[in-house]
């Protein structure tokens, strides 16, 4: 009864969050929706196919249940809650919706953040697992001023969107769980690639602004020396600061937690000691693509938009509200009991490494393939994975 049962394993973090516990030696169930196109087995061994091949390690695959977060019990069986009594002690909800607004409570991102938690919560009730580790955000505190405290927060200030607003409300299912034993909260800032290579499964956030200013920049002019004179003025000063934290870092710092005793309980911000600034991104993304020009002029309306600014300010669109500087999250708990892992400052060479990575991968559009360079739908072929007493599956391979 030591298998920890994890939810959104096939997430940007779930992935890597996902190859380190299993490196550990953890034993873990996860539960993964399948899709049209792909089993939940398929989809899972598809991320340790490319985890495996980042870390040049073999790992040992968990135990894979089909389900649906949505849906009453997560859509497991009695045979499957019957097995989790047995088998696992712990929950780790790691599975959400980045939608920023919804259509109504029934849409995401209120389908997955609230109603799947809540649904998550009714299956672990029912399995008698009283321990959780529930991966929030940062974001939760909403339009709190800064310092943000490492404790629950009121939402008495409101929220730059659904996805804040709901984060919050599954944080407070979550603290109101009386059968659980003490909850466990991480709260990431903006997750953004891998900081050693740049990788990305998702296309938000950060990843977003650069495809924005790659297309823009590469759509000007260039001179006789291959530069781009970019003419565009943002109503900003430059000096906004944004916490952006890499994937990886994210992910050993919550398998370290959750391995820790010490963390049980507590509500552990994931921020970094050094924000970037909007002015850094515009900087090193501007040396990457060998174009300047982009003008500061401080938190005035700019009305006489020329076509670069134009499509710049249609390009925003929902990030807009993240414009301002980011609140200072206190990170006390982190510093105590992780004091040797300082998260990497993101400096020019990882942006580049971010804008590389997004050109090769035609920002999210190349064919994927698994490990080998087969086409990964040729990869998968043959039951993989592991069955649901632990054992490992025969491969296609084996």
């Amino acid at each position: 009864m030591d298998s920890l049962f994890f939810t959104g394993a096939s997430g940007l973090l779930g992935g890597q969050l996902l190859a380190r516990l299993l490196r550990q030696g953890r034993k873990v169930a996860v539960l993964v929706r399948p899709t049209a196109k792909a089993s939940g087995k398929e989809r899972i061994e598809a991320v340790l196919a490319r985890e495996e091949e980042a870390l040049a390690t073999t790992l040992p695959r968990p135990v894979v249940l089909e389900g649906e977060l949505t849906a009453a019990r997560c859509g497991l069986g009695d045979a499957d809650v019957a097995w989790m009594q047995q088998a696992c002690s712990a929950v780790l909800h790691s599975a959400a919706s980045l939608e920023f607004i919804g259509k109504d409570r029934a849409a995401d991102p209120w389908r997955t953040n609230v109603d799947g938690t809540r649904n998550l919560l009714d299956l672990t009730r029912a399995a008698g697992i009283d321990e959780f580790h529930h991966v929030s955000t940062a974001y939760v505190c909403g339009l709190s001023p800064g310092p943000i405290a490492e404790a629950p927060s009121s939402g008495a200030h409101g929220f730059r969107n659904d996805y804040e607003a709901s984060k919050h409300e599954a944080e407070s299912l979550v603290r109101s769980a009386t059968f659980l034993r003490g909850p466990t909260f991480y709260r990431p800032a903006v997750i953004v690639g891998d900081s050693q290579t740049g990788a990305t499964s998702t296309y938000h956030g950060l990843m977003a602004m650069l495809q924005l200013m790659v297309v823009i920049v590469r759509n000007l002019p260039a001179d006789e020396t291959g530069f781009r004179k970019v003419d565009l003025r943002l109503s900003m000063t430059g000096d906004e600061k944004r916490n952006m934290i890499p994937v990886d870092w994210v992910a050993d710092a919550i398998a370290r937690l959750l391995a820790d005793p010490r963390a049980r309980g507590r509500t552990i911000h994931l921020a970094p000691d050094h924000p970037i600034t909007i002015r850094q991104i515009i900087d090193f993304t501007s040396s990457y693509l060998n174009s300047g020009g982009v003008e500061f002029c401080g938190p005035r309306a700019i009305d006489d938009l020329n076509d670069t600014e134009s499509a710049a300010y249609t390009g925003k669109g929902l990030y807009e509200a993240y414009e301002q500087t980011d609140p200072l999250f206190a990170m006390d708990n982190l510093k105590e009991l992780l004091p040797d892992l300082p998260c990497p400052i993101i400096d020019e060479p990882m942006i580049h490494r971010f804008l590389a990575f997004g050109d090769a991968d035609r920002w999210g559009k190349r064919r994927r393939t698994a490990a080998g360079g087969r086409p990964l739908a040729d990869s998968l072929r043959g039951d993989v994975g592991a069955d649901r007493s632990g054992r490992p599956a025969q491969s296609a391979s084996a």
